[in-house]
């Protein structure tokens, strides 16, 4: 790796630990804290391509089927998507190796795909911006909301319980890593570093929902999901 590419690599992870300070401190209010959310999420992509997750899904209904047929087919078409995925990701590994991002990015800025990103973004930063200016009043409600006390639910099966709090939407699975593993789910990695193995969970009815505490909840409260497990 290039010196500017260590350089880089180290900015950011700088960056990194001076927004997440920042992020946590009382002194930004909630629709700042919102508009900075909404920027990171607009870059945050998911592990798996929607292709990978609806095979997963397939195969595992045509599992509870007994199909066994078809479930060898789909696992089959699944390895194939997986392998060329894989030698997309060496690839982009290999060109991210030889530029910096900001080469990378800037070589993109006449794309069609990019500039929807980028001015989609500014965009949602405009209109937001706007509206806590225009309405500081609906910031100060947000404040107000925001004082409340995190909800906590209890998690129970065969006589164990776990709490699940229900933190903001960027909290770490791992910073509730028992709740996780405690409903069935793994983990890469240790400490603050672990990741979950699987980013989506599969409901009673086969549609697939995004793993989050929220979605958890949800799923526990109208028992469309973790059968045996109860949620109080």
């Amino acid at each position: 790796m290039s010196d500017a590419r260590i350089e880089e690599s180290v900015a950011t992870l700088q960056s990194k630990a001076e927004y997440e300070n920042a992020i946590n401190l009382s002194q930004h209010v909630p629709v700042a804290k919102s508009i900075s959310e909404m920027v990171l999420d607009a870059f945050h992509t998911s592990k798996e391509s929607d292709q990978i997750r609806e095979l997963r899904v397939a195969i595992r209904q045509a599992h509870d089927a007994f199909d066994d047929d078809k479930a060898y087919d789909l696992m089959g078409q699944l390895k194939q998507l997986k392998d060329a995925e894989a030698a997309d990701n060496a690839a982009l590994e290999d060109l991210n190796s030889q530029f910096s991002i900001s080469r990378i990015l800037s070589s993109f800025k006449d794309d069609p795909e990019f500039q929807e990103l980028v001015y989609g973004l500014a965009l949602k930063v405009l209109n937001q911006t706007h509206q806590a200016i225009s309405n500081p009043s609906a910031g100060k409600s947000k404040a107000a909301r925001a004082k409340k006390e995190v909800e906590v639910f209890a998690i129970s099966k065969d006589g164990i319980s776990v709490t699940l709090p229900m933190r903001s939407p960027r909290a770490k699975p791992n910073v509730d890593r028992e709740a996780f593993e405690f409903l069935g789910f793994s983990f890469v990695g240790e400490g603050d570093e672990a990741e979950l193995e699987v980013e989506t969970f599969v409901d009673n009815a086969g549609n697939e929902q995004p793993l989050t505490r929220k979605s958890i909840v949800t799923a526990l409260q109208q028992q469309t999901a973790f059968d045996g497990y109860s949620i109080a």
